[in-house]
């Protein structure tokens, strides 16, 4: 599908652990094809999604996990990044980029987010994921953003449309494969989906893609056909008020009892034409 220069191709998958998988063996196939060049394993910061209450938890700290400011706070700047290297009383020891070691309070939860250092090897002609905003002189990036890599240099990343990725941007990911949620937005000239227990919805999002054709996976036809038949879509308050209505609910008859029956709500057919192909080398 790559064959032809410029053209752009996207796998979706339904997991995180798939994508990691698929990844791996597109990246061993490229290299096997010197289609990728030498490249430098590199640390990308994972987001732990914590709450504001989950920052303030003095106990939650572990040594090795990375804080990242998006504000100025207390002599830390904008975009720092500092790993914890213990906890005392109700404080925690963190050291920056340059060696320097700072007391962070949970107090100032609010000026940082929670991460984890994972390695990730980078090399010449990577496809990357952008996963985290940024705007400052010299470099932007938009979450969600398909990129290029020309060549890594002592840790930084030069991209093929110019901009160079500086040493404190470490939020991104390979981006050969991408969950049907992550998809959205984008459009590309042919998408391979594998399809196996994608919901309806998801796949429709997945499918509506690819431009000029799909390519659909699965291990299972009968099942592939049975789960675009599952709905992930909730009935409205007003569909429920409906059913109850022509359920015709007696006196004697608990309005309970009702709520908890199967409510069947009618479905509008679709009607889903698919070439499939039933073998994967990957």
């Amino acid at each position: 599908m790559t064959a032809t220069p410029g053209r752009k191709v996207l796998v979706v998958a339904p997991t995180h652990e798939e994508i990691g998988r698929v990844t791996q063996a597109i990246r061993d196939d490229l290299k096997q094809r010197s289609v990728l060049g030498d490249g430098e394993t590199l640390q990308r910061h994972i987001p732990l999604q914590w709450t504001e209450a989950q920052k303030k938890d003095i106990s939650n700290y572990q040594p090795e996990q990375v804080l990242v400011f998006h504000r100025a706070s207390r002599g830390i700047e904008k975009r720092e990044a500092l790993t914890v290297t213990g906890v005392s009383g109700s404080s925690m020891h963190a050291t920056n980029e340059r060696g320097e070691e700072k007391l962070i309070s949970p107090t100032q939860a609010r000026s940082f987010s929670v991460h984890e250092r994972r390695g990730i090897e980078v090399a010449a002609g990577d496809k990357l994921l952008l996963v985290g905003n940024r705007k400052e002189p010299g470099f932007r990036a938009t979450n969600g953003e398909l990129t290029t890599v020309r060549d890594v240099s002592q840790g930084i990343i030069h991209l093929e449309d110019g901009r160079n990725v500086p040493a404190n941007y470490r939020e991104f990911t390979h981006g050969y494969a991408v969950t049907a949620h992550r998809s959205q937005g984008k459009t590309v000239d042919q998408v391979i989906i594998s399809a196996d227990a994608m919901k309806q919805e998801l796949f429709y999002v997945a499918a509506s893609r690819g431009r000029e054709g799909i390519a659909i996976i699965t291990s299972d036809v009968e099942r592939l056909g049975e789960s675009l038949g599952v709905s992930m879509a909730r009935p409205s308050a007003i569909e429920l008020v409906n059913e109850i209505t022509r359920a015709k609910v007696s006196p004697e008859q608990d309005i309970g009892q009702v709520l908890k029956q199967e409510i069947k709500l009618p479905v509008q057919p679709q009607e889903i034409s698919v070439g499939l192909g039933m073998e994967l080398s990957l």
